[in-house]
């Protein structure tokens, strides 16, 4: 069960036990919805945020699943058809307030929709390979995982065992989650009650990916 405590004025959340299964991906949407109901962009920060009164564009269909996953060019593995059979990205862009310094806030997309972002995340996918000299065609000869940006610059690696999530961009690459339902609550949620069970070992057993080039 998962519910809000408040200790010290601070409301803390607890998650259920990480999986990559529909049921926790449907419990981690309606709770980032009621966080969100009640909580604001922080003005002091740069960078993008999630902003107030945002929810989830409703799961893909079987259907549309299957054509999004054929403009990719690939099977999605298990975790992120049932990420995408759940939530489609969000009804609002994420803002950057440039913490509040005058600047004027800017938004773009947080996490990628079907078929709304689908240039952004070819574009994206491209992009690190462009930059890190690979050539899409050559990976499964060379064993190097396959990627799909699933928010920001994180991206699931498609190949390795457990879908683990790196952070790229460009040729600036490293470990940043074992999978995709930690990914999720840590992005997501600033206090969790039962954190530990969110944090990710780390890793540079990926080959290529966090090899020196």
């Amino acid at each position: 069960m998962s519910f809000l405590r408040r200790n010290s004025r601070v409301d803390y959340i607890t998650l259920p036990t990480p999986d990559n299964t529909i049921y926790y991906f449907q419990t981690i949407k309606n709770l980032s919805e009621q966080y969100w109901s009640v909580t604001q962009p922080n003005k002091n920060i740069y960078g993008f945020q999630i902003q107030e009164n945002t929810i989830w564009n409703p799961g893909l269909s079987d259907a549309d699943l299957q054509q999004f996953q054929d403009a990719i060019g690939f099977t999605f593995p298990e975790p992120l058809k049932n990420f995408y059979k759940v939530m489609n990205g969000l009804s609002k862009p994420g803002i950057n307030l440039y913490g509040s310094d005058g600047t004027k806030p800017i938004l773009n997309p947080v996490f990628y929709s079907y078929p709304q972002d689908l240039e952004e995340i070819k574009n994206l996918i491209k992009w690190i390979y462009d930059a890190n000299l690979v050539l899409e065609n050559d990976l499964s000869e060379l064993n190097i995982s396959r990627i799909f940006p699933v928010c920001w610059h994180r991206f699931v690696l498609i190949d390795v065992s457990g879908n683990p999530i790196l952070s790229m961009y460009g040729d600036d690459i490293i470990y940043w989650s074992d999978n995709l339902c930690k990914l999720l609550a840590n992005e997501l949620f600033e206090n969790i009650y039962n954190v530990h069970d969110f944090e990710s070992k780390i890793s540079n057993d990926i080959p290529f990916w966090l090899d020196e080039k």
